[in-house]
């Protein structure tokens, strides 16, 4: 049977398993969360990030940039509406000026833009071939059950999308839609965090 141990012990274990704290680990802790807020800043007051990255030095600017890119990068989205591709506009320009391998950086928007036009394009085609047949669909269950209920068919106008039933099918049915897009943009999105 093993000794029973403290949790002072054990967590004083585990802080000796971490290892000795070293000094970048100090610059990262400290520096990565301006980076972090730097995002929200450049994406709501449109500050300069060039022009605030030059007031640190150049590694405190690698940890800076260690916080502003996956923050950049999670902001990336479907085009769904026009404030969310100007909002793609905006993270697209800062990335690419905080990027020092511009060429690979251009070809992974490449890439991304591709996949925003296939989504605005033939992603809503598919949206709407969907979204009508699920109606149709829907429309159909009710009609029948109607026909169960009542013994007769019911021919009026039904409004199948105030149905949270429907609503809710329908969100599950976008977001499977999604899913394919959503997937490649993510890998993009790792290349561009990981890119120098």
């Amino acid at each position: 049977m093993g000794d029973i141990r403290s949790a002072r012990e054990i967590a004083l274990d585990k802080l000796n398993d971490l290892g000795e704290i070293t000094a970048e680990d100090r610059l990262r802790w400290k520096y990565t969360p301006i980076g972090e807020k730097l995002v929200q800043r450049y994406m709501v007051d449109g500050i300069d990030l060039e022009t605030e990255l030059g007031k640190y030095t150049a590694e405190q600017q690698r940890f800076i940039k260690q916080g502003l890119l996956p923050g950049l990068t999670a902001i990336l989205d479907l085009p769904r509406h026009e404030a969310a591709e100007n909002r793609n506009q905006k993270v697209m320009t800062a990335i690419m000026e905080l990027k020092e391998d511009k060429e690979s950086v251009a070809e992974a928007f490449g890439q991304l833009q591709q996949i925003f036009d296939h989504y605005k394009q033939i992603g809503e085609q598919q949206r709407q071939q969907a979204f009508q047949g699920l109606k149709s669909k829907f429309e159909q269950k009710i009609r029948q059950a109607m026909r169960e209920q009542q013994g007769t068919d019911y021919q009026g106008q039904l409004n199948v999308e105030q149905y949270p039933q429907f609503q809710e099918e329908w969100r599950h049915a976008q977001t499977k839609l999604e899913l394919q897009y959503i997937s490649s943009i993510d890998g993009i999105k790792k290349f561009l965090i990981e890119v120098v």
